[in-house]
Parts: structure tokens; sequence; C-alpha cells
């Protein structure tokens, strides 16, 4: 009889499959909407431009906000944006102002915030936006030390299917240099192709005899501006000689235009939310 497990990552390296490959999410990662926190983030996925804003009139830091992307770094404003509510499905926001830039600041991916780091300079910031709430749509203009940048923000498209398919063959095969054209950098950790397939082989110790989906894949948008692909999973393996079966969720990650792999995450692991994570702030 199979044994029926639902383990953590203890069991990943029994079958070969390293905390790399299939884990928890890290502990950064922004999974699930938290309702408690005001601030919404939009994130352009062909320029990666990222603004993150709290558009909570009630709330105490109602306007706070900052901006990132890749040639200018991290900004963050010295007062806070003007709100101006149009509907329930048109808010206005402006700023035009002073600020900080952190030219050097860290943009590591579309899970983990920027931090203030490297050197720093004053910044003239100016923003004038248009969102969606409801919709989770938003065009943003946004001005720089005078250098122009447009950010177009949208849910992603429910057209996973292709890329967990394609995880689904590399995983059924334990095809490591497959899996790793398909991860997200997250999932990759810094590793070349090469490294990352000697580090995660060298595990050794079982096989994968099936991966089949339970369910239909369900679409996440997060308040942070994250979209994931959720696809309910059960994963066998054998270990020296005994059969054990998983009840996991495949989690793709829509980044840079496509969906990537990123996660296999055993149902009994906790549910990472949203960072509460105070916006950035000037030391």
């Amino acid at each position: 009889m199979r044994k029926r497990t639902r383990f953590g990552l203890a069991g990943l390296a029994v079958i070969g499959l390293a905390a790399l490959v299939v884990a928890n999410l890290p502990g950064h990662a922004e999974a699930a909407v938290n309702f408690s926190d005001p601030s919404v983030g939009f994130r352009d996925q062909a320029s990666g431009a990222y603004l993150r804003i709290d558009l909570d009139s009630a709330a105490v830091g109602v306007g706070q906000f900052y901006f990132s992307a890749p040639g200018v770094g991290l900004v963050v404003p010295a007062n806070t944006a003007t709100l101006d509510p149009h509907s329930a499905h048109d808010e206005q926001f402006r700023y035009d102002g002073a600020g900080t830039q952190y030219a050097s600041a860290v943009l590591t991916s579309d899970i983990a915030q920027p931090l203030p780091s490297g050197a720093s300079g004053t910044a003239t910031i100016k923003v004038i936006g248009h969102d969606d709430p409801t919709a989770r749509t938003a065009n943003v203009e946004v001005w720089i030390n005078g250098k122009h940048f447009t950010l177009k923000a949208a849910p992603a498209p429910h057209n996973a299917g292709p890329t967990l398919t394609a995880v689904i063959t590399a995983l059924k095969a334990t095809d490591l240099g497959a899996l790793y054209d398909l991860a997200d950098p997250s999932l990759r950790n810094g590793l070349t192709r090469e490294r990352f397939v000697a580090t995660i082989g060298a595990t050794g110790g079982g096989s994968v005899t099936g991966l089949t989906p339970t369910g239909a894949t369900t679409y996440v948008t997060t308040s942070a501006g994250a979209d994931f692909a959720l696809t309910p999973i059960t994963f066998d393996y054998v270990k020296n000689g005994v059969p054990g079966e998983v009840t996991a969720h495949l989690r793709l990650i829509y980044t840079g235009g496509q969906w990537r792999y990123m996660t296999m995450q055993p149902d009994n692991a906790p549910s990472n939310s949203d960072s509460n994570t105070p916006d950035p702030t000037v030391p």
C-alpha cells in the first residue's frame, strides 16, 4: 500500500529534489492577499517599473508611496501624494516635489521589496496616476529628475497552462536543466544552470513516479501586485523501495511578461501572506 504523507522540506531531499526545487515560499514572499495592508502595488511587466502606494483614505499613511525601476533604483518621496478618488473604479493620485534616490538599490525580484541601500542623492519627483482598485489596473506617468517613465499595470493573463505542462513534464522526468530554464530567478538562487543541476542532483536518493493535477488552476493577484497561478497536485515518489505521496500546490509566478516556475508548496506548510513591512523611508 502506498504510504500517504503530507511532508515539508525533509521529504524533498528524500526524492532528490532539494529545497531549491520543492519548497515553501521564501520568507519575504507575498503569496496571498492581506486585506489588513492598505498599500497596493502596481508593476509594469514590460519595463519592470513598480509603484507601491497607500490609497486607503482612512489609513494613517494615506498617500505614502515609493517607486523603483531598472536604471533608476529606488526613489522615496519626502512627502505624501495627493489622492483624488473620482469613483469606486477610478482613483487619481499626484505628487510633485522632492525625494531621495538610491540609484544602486537592489531590485531583486517581483516578490522582494527593494530596500534603501548604497549612496543616496536628492531627486525631483513628479507622479500622475490613475488606478482601478477593483480591476487592479493602473496607468501612471512618472518623472525622476526630468526623466519620464510610463507604468502600465494589469493582472496577468490566465494562460499558465503551457508552462504548467512543461513544469510537470520536467518534474516527472527529474529534468533539472529543463526545470532551471522554466524557473523564476528566486528559485535559481543565483546559481548557474550547471551548478543548479549539480547541486540538486547530488542529493539523490529517490525517484518520481507520478505527478497529477487534482483541480483547476487558481489565479491570484496579491495586494503587492505579484501574480501567481496555483494548481493542486498529488506528487508520488519512491524512496528506499517505499512509495509515498504528497499533496501540494504548484506555484507559478508571472514575471517579465511570462509565467515561470516558483515552487511546489506542500499543503501542510504554512501559507505566506503579504508583507506588512513598512514602505521604505529615508534613514
